[in-house]
């Protein structure tokens, strides 16, 4: 091989083997840190997030005391709805609340049922006490035992000088009745324009007929109502006071009959009263003050205009330390029916309240609770502060292309809501502590001076004022509540954002990402076909069917339906087949159809997810971070933050620094487009921050970079991709099936059984003709024969050339190899000689270095001699050293 053509070889594969320069542009770069910094950020917020439900979760458990309330309020229920009875047969009574159905009716069940159960001023004994004395009295005895003389009250240990039991207004042992019981009631306006009549009968006629005017009607009222129209009350009139602290039963059950009768007969009422007892005190005046109220004329209390009525009391629990204020509504709609609803609203007397651990871990819970809301908001101020301060745009310009999006405006929810809870929290404080003191002035009465009709009214006022004062507490504590309830649904969302910065966790929101644009198509029809079958339901169903009656209502129930709540022996009332028509109507097209569509839809979607869903697990993702963490401690790593910072304070703009493709604005080769090596890199970085960056860490960022990039511009194999290569693969089958039954079409054409009588037939007499007809058929075979030996034949010479090229190839290189072998060997010799050479010399110069010590030009000499040795070794041992690696060999001898 001449020198020249060496040096050419040596040229191509120095070339060859040289590494391939690692570069990046720098936005694909820091676009990856500036990924990698956020995610990193999302996935450490998971266990911060756990936390901060975790904390909040205790602390709304202990402040609300659910269980407690439920407790309470559940007993003071039940005993009003099972326990005030009316329609009584010797000891027992046969209807509740709930049967009152006219208002004779309700003042039945309030007379003898309501008052006797909330107004219990002495000892209660066993219905049949009389006749368990007479059963025990002895044969002889004169006087037998009277139950009447009971005592009313008994003592309590240790408070025996306080008085007996029961307290005055003491309900169900627990609970204490403050001030009173106070009745009120909606009202509707009257007169003849608010009757509908038929259009062709005369007003004169259908007034005399008609004989009274007729009443507005209150559309919220017509259908069982719902406990939010418990918890409000329009404009209350005919409020009446039963103040069970100052009057006795009777004189409450006097009353009552005043306003029951409107305040008739009160001369024969007079006379009737025991001693000490008359109607308002004693002077004979009507109990009823609001009877005439709005019309002028004393008449009942309760009449056609009542609209509701609503029974309220206030108790206070003092084992719990809980207000509660009861009402028992009736609500009396148009079409003759009284509805009923029983109703309790509660709140604490105290927000820390009970024992020493609970309270304990109470304030450590809000503490966490309110120091994490705090870290929130400020990290959340100091993004949007960094955002408006590093970017060139205007503020809300910055802010709506470089802050705003979805899990930023989550977390400023979760902030706003959870603030909210506070802002509750403090109202509701504020607002017991109000309750608190207006409590602390009625129990300081000395209710033995409220003799006056002065006094009582004062006494009244207050307690008036006391009952607008838990109103407002009540309400306020219900919102408050309200709060406590959503506040979890959005810390659901911030889960979901740590969830989103894990590739295997966020497999659940990128599906339905993924759905959305097929869901909103396909919700489109949901609710079409859903809305109408909702109609057709109301038309159907609603004036049999409560459930159906309207058409929020009607959506509720359906919605239910289609998991399976139905109430269909009800339903089935309005007629068997067009009931059944219905239903299976909407189960075939909503259940079994639709709502299997949505799955599919969902499930093709987690499909394509998950088919491109690599990424690290969740302990593999810690895992990084712990090692990433060890490193930068050690020194080994630099942080990515650091790193962004020092690009930044080259370029100054994030935008600019993450876009890597050139357009409007965003010019080639500056910025985010320029290109980086990790050389680049740690220049950038020594020079801003003063810090090393490791190579290995450069380079492992750039490739990482490139291959996220690489990443998204790779195609997934999704389901689509599947069913188009069968497609292809069964056009290719069936190219292959026609092509087969065509040769197998042709064969047959020359296949023959000579024995075959159809065959016979059509041969010739003459023999010559069926030997044309096999020379044809060899012919053809040979022809095909020749073409396919020609079509081998070229495809081995092909092959044969290929082989005979490598082995040229092959013979050249093991030629290379002998020649450098061959000139080792040889520069060995040479090698070998001159050493013999330089030890002789050195031992002669040696000799005479002994004989002539000092002799400047003797160590000139050596110098010399071992320069002149040193100089050919080392062309000699470069070529050795050359020759001795086979893959460098031709570029050595060059």
């Amino acid at each position: 091989m001449g020198g020249g053509d060496m040096a050419k070889a040596a040229h191509s594969v120095t070339k060859a083997e040289e590494p391939k320069e690692e570069k990046v542009r720098l936005g694909l770069y820091l676009h990856w840190i500036k990924t990698e910094l956020d995610n990193e950020s999302a996935c450490l917020e998971l266990p911060f997030t756990i936390i901060l439900l975790l904390s909040f979760s205790v602390l709304a458990y202990l402040h609300l005391k659910q269980a407690d309330v439920f407790t309470v309020e559940g007993a003071v229920r039940f005993d009003i709805e099972q326990n005030a009875n009316f329609a009584w047969a010797i000891n027992f009574g046969h209807k509740t609340v709930y049967d009152v159905n006219s208002i004779g009716d309700f003042w039945s069940w309030f007379g003898i049922g309501f008052l006797p159960l909330m107004v219990q001023h002495s000892w209660g004994y066993s219905e049949s006490m009389q006749a368990g004395y007479d059963a025990t009295k002895p044969d002889g005895m004169a006087a037998p035992f009277d139950s009447s003389t009971l005592p009313g009250s008994w003592g309590m240990n240790d408070v025996s000088h306080l008085g007996g039991l029961p307290v005055r207004d003491d309900y169900l042992h627990y609970n204490r009745i403050i001030g009173g019981i106070r009745l009120r009631q909606e009202r509707s306006a009257i007169g003849w324009d608010l009757c509908t009549m038929p259009p062709n009968v005369p007003e004169d006629i259908w007034k005399s007929w008609l004989g009274k005017p007729c009443v507005t009607k209150n559309p919220n009222y017509e259908l069982p109502p719902q406990v939010t129209q418990a918890e409000t009350f329009a404009e209350p009139v005919r409020v009446e006071w039963l103040m069970t602290a100052l009057d006795s039963l009777r004189e409450i059950q006097m009353k009552v009959v005043d306003m029951e009768d409107g305040c008739s007969d009160m001369a024969d009422k007079l006379n009737t009263a025991g001693p000490g007892e008359a109607p308002n005190g004693g002077d004979g005046t009507c109990g009823c003050k609001t009877c005439s109220e709005g019309t002028g004329v004393l008449g009942p209390w309760l009449d056609e205009q009542t609209e509701r009525i609503e029974i309220g009391l206030i108790l206070y629990n003092f084992q719990y330390g809980l207000y509660s204020y009861v009402t028992t509504n009736l609500f009396f709609n148009r079409g003759g029916r009284i509805h009923k609803l029983v109703h309790v609203q509660s709140s604490w007397a105290n927000a820390f309240t009970g024992t020493l651990a609970e309270i304990v871990i109470m304030l450590i819970c809000d503490i966490i609770w309110i120091l994490a809301l705090t870290y929130i908001l400020v990290q959340e101020v100091k993004e949007v502060i960094r955002v408006i301060q590093f970017s060139k745009e205007r503020w809300y310009k910055s802010l709506k292309s470089d802050y705003l999006s979805m899990w930023n405006i989550v977390d400023w929810i979760s902030i706003f809501v959870a603030y909210f809870v506070v802002v509750s929290w403090i109202r509701v404080y504020i607002s017991t502590a109000v309750v608190n003191e207006d409590f602390q002035r009625i129990a300081s009465i000395n209710l033995a001076s409220v003799n006056t009709t002065e006094a009582r009214s004062a006494y009244e006022g207050d307690i008036t004022t006391f009952f607008e004062s838990v109103e407002g507490m009540v309400d306020t504590e219900q919102l408050y509540r309200m709060s406590f309830m959503f506040y979890p649904m959005v810390v659901m969302l911030r889960l979901f954002k740590s969830f989103d910065a894990q590739p295997r966790l966020a497999v659940v929101t990128r599906t339905l990402y993924k759905a959305t644009p097929d869901m909103v198509h396909f919700f489109i029809i949901f609710f079409s076909c859903y809305f109408c079958l909702s109609i057709n339901a109301v038309l159907l169903f609603g004036k049999d069917f409560v459930a159906f009656a309207s058409m929020s209502r009607a959506v509720i129930t359906c919605f239910r339906g289609l998991f399976g709540d139905w109430e269909y022996e009800k339903m089935r009332e309005v007629g068997l087949l067009a009931c059944a028509l219905w239903f299976w109507s909407f189960m075939l097209l909503l259940f079994m159809l639709l709502l299997n569509i949505l799955l599919a839809i969902l499930m093709e979607a987690y499909g394509d997810v998950k088919a491109t869903a690599e990424g690290l697990t969740l302990p593999k993702q810690v895992s990084e971070m712990v090692r990433r963490y060890r490193q930068t401690k050690r020194g080994d790593r630099v942080r990515l933050n650091d790193i962004w910072d020092a690009f930044f304070k080259t370029i100054g703009d994030e935008k600019d620094m993450v876009v890597w493709e050139a357009g409007p604005g965003f010019p080639e080769g500056q910025g985010g487009r320029e290109f980086v090596t990790p050389e680049l890199i740690q220049e950038r970085v020594m020079k801003s921050m003063r810090l090393q960056v490791p190579m290995n860490q450069a380079k492992r960022g750039i490739s990482q970079a490139k291959a996220v990039e690489e990443a998204k511009k790779a195609t997934p194999y999704t389901i689509k991709n599947v069913h188009q290569d069968f497609d292809r693969l069964n056009l290719l089958t069936r190219d292959v099936r026609d092509n087969v039954r065509q040769a197998v079409d042709i064969m047959s054409q020359y296949d023959f059984d000579e024995n075959d009588a159809e065959f016979q037939t059509q041969i010739s007499d003459n023999p010559e003709d069926v030997t044309e007809h096999r020379q044809l058929v060899a012919e053809a075979v040979k022809g095909a024969v020749t073409q396919l030996t020609a079509e081998i034949s070229t495809t081995l010479t092909k092959e044969a050339g290929m082989y005979e090229r490598r082995q040229k190839q092959l013979e050249i290189s093991q030629a290379e190899m002998v020649a450098c072998a061959k000139d080792a060997c040889s520069n060995l010799v040479q090698l070998r000689e001159r050493t013999d050479e330089v030890v002789n010399r050195l031992q002669h110069l040696a000799v005479g270095k002994q004989r002539r010590d000092g002799d400047v030009s003797a160590a000139s000499n050596i110098a010399a001699v071992v320069m002149g040795a040193l100089t050919g070794g080392k062309s000699s041992t470069s070529g050795f050293s050359a020759c001795s690696n086979p893959e460098k060999g031709n570029i050595s001898s060059v």
